[in-house]
């Protein structure tokens, strides 16, 4: 195999699990960027702006026009950050968690079955060489004078 032809394969291989989670949304009838802030989010932790738009690639714009909707019905709360003067901290509701757990379902049961079924135990290499592949293919293109942009 060429590597114009890996990286054909990887692209339209990631372009399916893209597609997939998306029809996840749509049948929960979320938009999908809506639908990641709220996976994001379901972790328990408060995040802010910041670190959400950098661990996951969203423009900020989007963000703040997410969590906006959010706020507005009721799924999230914004909390100033000590010590910072613009950042805030996002945390889920009660209501939010309730409803992330509702439409989340079944992402979560999907994703249980695959993680058996493909990995068996061994996810955690899988995700350690997928992740270092990105930040090295993040260094690669960097050389190409690319920075971010919300586009």
């Amino acid at each position: 195999m060429t590597s114009k032809e890996f990286f054909y394969r990887l692209a339209t291989a990631i372009y399916r699990i893209d597609n997939a989670y998306d029809r996840f949304a749509k049948d929960g009838k979320l938009k999908p960027n809506t639908m990641w802030v709220l996976y994001a989010l379901s972790d328990g932790k408060a995040h802010s702006q910041r670190t959400l738009c950098k661990e996951w690639q969203f423009a900020r714009s989007t963000l703040n026009t997410i969590v906006g909707e959010c706020v507005r019905d009721g799924l999230v709360t914004l909390e100033q950050i000590e010590g910072e003067r613009r950042e805030l901290e996002i945390r889920l509701t009660q209501k939010g968690r309730e409803y992330s757990a509702q439409v989340l379902a079944p992402v979560y049961e999907a994703e249980s079955r695959l993680y058996e079924s493909f990995f068996g135990g061994k996810g955690d290499e899988f995700v350690k060489g997928l992740e270092a592949f990105g930040n090295e293919m993040e260094r690669q293109y960097s050389r190409y004078g690319s920075e971010e942009k919300d586009i």
